[in-house]
């Protein structure tokens, strides 16, 4: 009998932001650096293959956690990266602690005023955060768009929106791009899998609920116009 394919479901931008963040900061031996981000797995091996640094990748997601300390026990990159299941609103880790935090996907999703505050608690000052993030291109934006991304607690801002918040908490953006191309090639990624037959894949129970629960946001972005509104941006800020 023929087995399941296990597909692997893709990640928001693959490592694409994390490089793109790396290469505008001076990423020095020896650095601690943390990577919150829903790109996890991706996100830390890239860092640790490319960089003799200290990782600490967390998210609040237990797989994702578990696919990303899969993947670093797999390229043998356990003595480099610590991976563990936690909020960044409430980060376990000394003040002032971190040289470098790049976070891709997830700052959206909480309050700016909770996480913003845990990110520049544990960051050295003069240090830099690389975020990835997505942002609305125009407003007012339509409410079925908006119901689309619509996470409890989070918010999404335009991008001036976003930048002054990143000034009012005490954080100097120095690079700013859009690259909202990631989105379309996510999305694209996803609508083959939804429109695959189930049948010839295996899915955990918890990939199986992420692919249902995405299938909306997926049709507003392709099919329904959201990609006039929706964007994705890097954005690399100096703590002051």
């Amino acid at each position: 009998m023929k087995s399941k394919t296990v597909q692997k479901l893709p990640t928001l931008g693959g490592s694409n932001s994390t490089k793109l963040i790396c290469s505008k900061v001076e990423i020095k031996d020896g650095m601690n650096v943390l990577i919150a981000s829903v790109n996890l797995r991706e996100s830390v091996v890239y860092v640790a293959k490319n960089f003799n640094c200290h990782i600490y990748g967390i998210y609040e997601i237990p797989q994702v956690v578990f696919d990303a300390k899969s993947e670093i026990a797999e390229a043998g990159l356990d003595d480099k990266v610590k991976v563990k299941m936690m909020s960044p609103v409430n980060l376990d880790f000394e003040d002032e602690i971190f040289d470098l935090i790049i976070s891709e996907g997830i700052l959206s999703q909480y309050k700016k005023s909770r996480i913003l505050k845990e990110f520049r608690r544990v960051l050295k000052k003069d240090s830099f955060i690389g975020i990835a993030d997505f942002y609305w291109k125009k407003t007012p934006v339509p409410t079925y768009v908006k119901d689309a991304w619509y996470v409890e607690g989070g918010e999404i801002e335009t991008l001036d929106e976003k930048i002054k918040i990143l000034k009012d908490y005490g954080f100097e953006p120095t690079f700013v791009k859009d690259i909202s191309d990631e989105l379309r090639v996510y999305y694209s990624r996803f609508k083959k899998i939804i429109q695959s037959s189930l049948k010839e894949r295996k899915f955990t129970k918890s990939e199986f609920k992420e692919v249902k629960k995405f299938k909306h946001e997926v049709s507003v972005y392709l099919d329904q116009g959201g990609d006039k509104w929706m964007g994705y941006v890097v954005i690399v800020a100096k703590k002051i």
